[in-house]
């Protein structure tokens, strides 16, 4: 029988994934829930609030603050693809740092030991590091609990910028010959068939997460790019077959997709549709699948210095934000094995496995942020 982790207990695994994390960093790592909520200090238990001060959590109180929902999601319960799922864990590197709006670091606010410069620990003001921040989750099949890099999603594709999203709006465009009376007709079209499309799709979600199947598909958030299937790629060669396969899986939905803007009145033409065609698939070629020959290359790279047992996981369930999670490094542990030695031994490997990986991949993984002299002192203190 699967045992679903209580909210005490996924507390306590933080607790082990943290004290783990500071054996290999000597540094504490920061928690906050993606939903809202303060930073909170694991190991002890406190919290950064809106004063900038850190305040004890109470016991009765540790699961709200833990496990924060503003949405009327249930979040500490999940169903769906996971049982339950907490963000983000936050690991500070006080060797990549940059200066603040132009300031420049004086010697004083630096140390240095065997691995070269870093930030002092009693730092005095705001410093820019580099963060890598990773997710906890429970499978419901079979009880393993994922730790996983940050996962790419439909907004990092249909984005701003030259996205997916762009590439529709563009294609609206084209098919009226710029017309802008035209093509301010059709965004409006598009957006309503999306936003109806999104609420069905919502309320498939409700029935998703009760346990039940999800028979509809949510087009703007990010269906066209979710894989076939789950994928757990290890070597080059496994991914050069995913994406075989996978290339074929978006060709149809892609067809599905632009069957679906002619049966709700967006009859774009021949050239437009070809055209749609042809850019969504350079899209998905430049973006999605480069994105992960890049992270399963670094993964080679990695476990050629040290075996880990972190997989790219390629898939398309979708989440509590309404989208399908694409990509994503992870690795997986027994919840039984928790406080042993070979949980201790797992996690330290492979989690620095993820967070060396996430460190070369700028902007999706990791990010240089600006944090506070009181978060560095508790950090390292």
């Amino acid at each position: 029988m699967i045992r679903i982790l209580s909210v005490p207990e996924r507390i306590k695994l933080f607790k082990e994934i943290n004290r783990v994390h500071k054996q290999i960093y000597g540094s504490r790592m920061l928690y906050r829930c993606a939903w809202g909520g303060d930073y909170i200090n694991i190991e002890n238990d406190v919290r950064l609030d809106y004063h900038n001060e850190w305040v004890p959590i109470n016991r009765s109180d540790a699961g709200k603050y833990y496990f924060y929902d503003d949405k009327g999601k249930d979040i500490p319960s999940l169903l769906g693809i996971f049982a339950w799922e907490a963000y983000d864990f936050y690991h500070l590197n006080p060797y990549e740092y940059r200066k603040v709006y132009g300031q420049k670091l004086a010697d004083e606010d630096l140390i240095s030991d065997y691995r070269g410069k870093r930030i002092r620990p009693d730092i005095s003001h705001p410093i820019r590091c580099q963060q890598t921040y990773f997710n906890i989750q429970q499978r419901r099949e079979g009880g393993k609990v994922w730790i996983s890099s940050s996962w790419l999603y439909h907004y990092d594709c249909y984005g701003s910028g030259p996205g997916a999203g762009s590439l529709i709006y563009e294609t609206l465009s084209e098919s009226v010959g710029g017309d802008e009376k035209e093509v301010e007709n059709l965004q409006k079209i598009y957006e309503e068939i999306s936003d109806a499309n999104g609420y069905e799709f919502k309320k498939a979600l409700k029935r998703y997460f009760k346990g039940g199947k999800l028979q509809y598909n949510y087009w703007n958030g990010g269906y066209l790019f979710a894989a076939s299937k789950e994928w757990r790629i290890k070597t080059l060669d496994q991914l050069n077959e995913a994406i075989e396969e996978e290339d074929k899986h978006f060709r149809n939905r892609l067809e599905e997709f632009i069957g679906w803007l002619r049966s709700n009145g967006l009859n774009l033409g021949k050239n437009a549709e070809e055209g749609l065609r042809k850019k969504m698939k350079e899209f998905y070629d430049a973006y999605l699948c480069n994105t992960a020959k890049k992270w399963c290359k670094f993964l080679v790279e990695e476990d050629k210095v040290e075996p880990s047992d972190v997989y790219l996981w390629w898939g398309g369930e979708p989440n509590s934000d309404d989208c399908y999670a694409f990509l994503t490094l992870f690795f997986d542990i027994d919840p039984d094995e928790i406080g042993s030695p070979r949980f201790d031994k797992r996690v330290s490997r492979n989690l620095r496995a993820i967070i060396n990986i996430a460190e070369k991949e700028h902007y999706i993984l990791s990010l240089h942020r600006e944090y506070e002299p009181k978060v560095w002192n508790i950090v390292f203190s």
